[in-house]
Protein backbone atom coordinates (compact mmCIF):
# COMPACT_ATOMS: atom_id res chain seq x y z
CA UNK A 1 0.00 0.00 0.00
CA UNK A 2 1.62 3.52 -1.12
CA UNK A 3 1.20 6.19 1.73
CA UNK A 4 -1.18 9.25 0.64
CA UNK A 5 0.00 12.63 -0.11
CA UNK A 6 0.28 14.92 2.98
CA UNK A 7 -0.97 18.15 3.07
CA UNK A 8 1.85 20.59 2.16
CA UNK A 9 1.71 21.93 6.07
CA UNK A 10 3.55 18.91 7.20
CA UNK A 11 6.99 19.90 8.91
CA UNK A 12 9.25 16.48 8.02
CA UNK A 13 12.06 16.03 6.40
CA UNK A 14 9.69 14.96 2.82
CA UNK A 15 7.60 17.89 2.80
CA UNK A 16 9.41 20.90 4.46
CA UNK A 17 11.37 22.90 1.57
CA UNK A 18 14.08 23.97 3.38
CA UNK A 19 15.08 20.45 4.17
CA UNK A 20 16.02 19.99 0.81
CA UNK A 21 16.62 23.49 -1.00
CA UNK A 22 20.33 22.83 -1.33
CA UNK A 23 22.55 20.07 -3.05
CA UNK A 24 24.57 19.64 0.50
CA UNK A 25 20.64 19.82 2.40
CA UNK A 26 19.63 17.02 -0.36
CA UNK A 27 22.84 15.20 0.16
CA UNK A 28 22.15 15.14 3.71
CA UNK A 29 18.83 13.65 3.62
CA UNK A 30 20.11 11.09 1.47
CA UNK A 31 22.97 9.70 3.21
CA UNK A 32 21.65 10.08 6.94
CA UNK A 33 17.71 9.54 6.61
CA UNK A 34 17.61 7.19 3.15
CA UNK A 35 16.13 4.16 5.30
CA UNK A 36 13.70 5.98 6.99
CA UNK A 37 12.37 7.98 4.02
CA UNK A 38 12.41 4.89 2.03
CA UNK A 39 9.96 3.25 4.57
CA UNK A 40 8.12 6.34 5.02
CA UNK A 41 7.28 6.57 1.00
CA UNK A 42 6.64 3.07 0.37
CA UNK A 43 5.19 1.50 3.86
CA UNK A 44 3.64 4.77 5.46
CA UNK A 45 6.27 4.93 8.20
CA UNK A 46 9.46 3.46 9.61
CA UNK A 47 9.26 1.68 12.87
CA UNK A 48 12.63 2.99 15.24
CA UNK A 49 13.86 -0.03 17.76
CA UNK A 50 15.95 1.32 20.79
CA UNK A 51 18.16 -1.23 22.61
CA UNK A 52 17.94 0.60 26.07
CA UNK A 53 21.12 -1.14 27.52
CA UNK A 54 21.13 -0.14 30.92
CA UNK A 55 17.47 0.54 30.38
CA UNK A 56 14.66 -1.45 29.54
CA UNK A 57 14.32 -1.32 25.28
CA UNK A 58 11.58 0.72 23.27
CA UNK A 59 10.53 1.03 19.77
CA UNK A 60 8.21 3.70 18.02
CA UNK A 61 6.95 5.16 14.93
CA UNK A 62 8.01 7.77 11.93
CA UNK A 63 5.98 8.88 9.50
CA UNK A 64 2.50 7.78 10.38
CA UNK A 65 2.08 11.71 11.42
CA UNK A 66 2.93 12.62 7.76
CA UNK A 67 1.31 9.69 6.14
CA UNK A 68 -1.85 9.85 7.63
CA UNK A 69 -2.28 12.57 10.00
CA UNK A 70 -2.73 10.32 13.20
CA UNK A 71 -0.26 10.09 16.11
CA UNK A 72 3.00 8.21 16.01
CA UNK A 73 3.15 5.34 18.63
CA UNK A 74 5.46 4.43 21.60
CA UNK A 75 5.77 1.18 23.51
CA UNK A 76 8.47 0.48 26.24
CA UNK A 77 9.95 -2.38 28.57
CA UNK A 78 9.28 -5.54 26.69
CA UNK A 79 11.78 -7.62 23.80
CA UNK A 80 12.92 -5.39 21.33
CA UNK A 81 11.65 -7.09 18.56
CA UNK A 82 8.49 -8.13 19.88
CA UNK A 83 8.57 -4.32 20.69
CA UNK A 84 8.77 -3.37 16.65
CA UNK A 85 6.33 -5.53 15.96
CA UNK A 86 3.40 -4.98 18.20
CA UNK A 87 4.33 -1.05 17.57
CA UNK A 88 4.41 -2.09 13.80
CA UNK A 89 0.57 -4.00 14.40
CA UNK A 90 -0.65 -0.34 16.14
CA UNK A 91 -0.17 1.82 14.01
CA UNK A 92 -1.78 -0.27 11.25
CA UNK A 93 -4.52 -0.19 13.51
CA UNK A 94 -4.52 3.58 13.88
CA UNK A 95 -3.69 4.18 9.87
CA UNK A 96 -7.06 2.14 9.78
CA UNK A 97 -8.76 4.48 11.84
CA UNK A 98 -8.56 3.26 15.50
CA UNK A 99 -9.19 5.84 18.01
CA UNK A 100 -6.46 7.45 19.91
CA UNK A 101 -8.36 9.53 22.72
CA UNK A 102 -6.46 9.41 26.13
CA UNK A 103 -7.11 5.47 28.03
CA UNK A 104 -8.16 4.03 24.77
CA UNK A 105 -8.45 0.35 24.80
CA UNK A 106 -6.76 -0.99 21.65
CA UNK A 107 -7.13 -4.46 20.46
CA UNK A 108 -5.23 -6.80 18.30
CA UNK A 109 -1.72 -5.50 19.47
CA UNK A 110 -0.77 -8.07 21.57
CA UNK A 111 -2.64 -11.39 21.08
CA UNK A 112 -5.02 -11.99 23.44
CA UNK A 113 -4.56 -8.80 25.55
CA UNK A 114 -5.60 -4.88 24.97
CA UNK A 115 -3.22 -2.17 25.54
CA UNK A 116 -4.62 1.23 26.23
CA UNK A 117 -3.40 4.28 24.62
CA UNK A 118 -2.02 7.43 26.46
CA UNK A 119 -0.73 11.22 24.59
CA UNK A 120 3.07 11.43 25.07
CA UNK A 121 4.03 14.78 26.60
CA UNK A 122 6.00 16.91 24.06
CA UNK A 123 9.33 17.13 26.90
CA UNK A 124 9.80 13.16 26.65
CA UNK A 125 10.45 13.49 22.44
CA UNK A 126 13.66 14.49 22.42
CA UNK A 127 15.16 12.04 25.07
CA UNK A 128 13.33 9.24 23.44
CA UNK A 129 12.34 9.91 20.41
CA UNK A 130 15.18 11.60 18.94
CA UNK A 131 14.53 9.99 15.17
CA UNK A 132 11.00 11.40 15.11
CA UNK A 133 12.29 14.81 16.20
CA UNK A 134 14.91 15.05 13.68
CA UNK A 135 12.37 13.57 11.06
CA UNK A 136 10.20 16.38 11.87
CA UNK A 137 12.43 19.20 11.97
CA UNK A 138 12.23 19.17 15.86
CA UNK A 139 8.59 20.40 15.66
CA UNK A 140 6.58 18.33 17.72
CA UNK A 141 3.62 16.10 16.52
CA UNK A 142 1.15 13.84 18.18
CA UNK A 143 2.46 10.57 19.73
CA UNK A 144 1.15 7.79 21.71
CA UNK A 145 1.90 5.20 24.13
CA UNK A 146 0.76 1.90 23.98
CA UNK A 147 0.98 0.74 27.78
CA UNK A 148 0.83 -2.75 27.82
CA UNK A 149 -0.68 -4.78 31.11
CA UNK A 150 0.85 -7.58 33.09
CA UNK A 151 -0.54 -11.29 32.49
CA UNK A 152 -2.96 -10.89 34.91
CA UNK A 153 -4.44 -7.57 32.81
CA UNK A 154 -3.07 -5.35 35.77
CA UNK A 155 -2.00 -2.21 34.28
CA UNK A 156 1.66 -0.17 35.46
CA UNK A 157 -0.69 2.30 38.07
CA UNK A 158 -2.00 -0.95 39.81
CA UNK A 159 0.75 -1.57 42.91
CA UNK A 160 -0.13 -4.81 42.47
CA UNK A 161 0.72 -5.21 38.77
CA UNK A 162 4.21 -7.36 38.02
CA UNK A 163 7.35 -5.34 38.21
CA UNK A 164 8.31 -5.46 34.56
CA UNK A 165 4.77 -3.96 34.02
CA UNK A 166 5.07 -0.87 36.78
CA UNK A 167 8.53 -0.19 34.71
CA UNK A 168 6.76 0.91 31.81
CA UNK A 169 7.40 5.04 31.40
CA UNK A 170 4.56 6.97 32.11
CA UNK A 171 4.99 9.42 29.57
CA UNK A 172 1.45 11.13 29.96
CA UNK A 173 3.63 12.47 32.80
CA UNK A 174 5.56 15.65 32.09
CA UNK A 175 9.03 14.72 32.50
CA UNK A 176 9.13 16.94 36.24
CA UNK A 177 6.34 15.28 37.45
CA UNK A 178 7.36 11.98 36.46
CA UNK A 179 8.58 9.46 39.19
CA UNK A 180 12.00 9.19 40.22
CA UNK A 181 13.63 6.30 38.07
CA UNK A 182 15.29 5.07 35.02
CA UNK A 183 13.21 7.10 32.13
CA UNK A 184 13.12 10.00 34.66
CA UNK A 185 17.29 10.05 34.73
CA UNK A 186 17.40 9.02 30.68
CA UNK A 187 15.43 12.49 29.99
CA UNK A 188 17.18 14.44 32.47
CA UNK A 189 20.86 13.68 30.60
CA UNK A 190 19.10 14.83 27.43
Amino acid sequence: MTAPTPPSSCPCLLCDPAASATPRARRFVEEHWSRETADVREHGWHVVGVAGGDIPDWSFTVGLWHSYRVPEVAMFGLELSGLMHWVNTAAARLRDGAATAPGTALAGVIEGYEVRLQPVETGWHRPLLGTAVGFYRRRPVPVVQAVWPDRDRRWPWDERATAGCRAQPRLWLPVAEHPAGVWAREAAEE
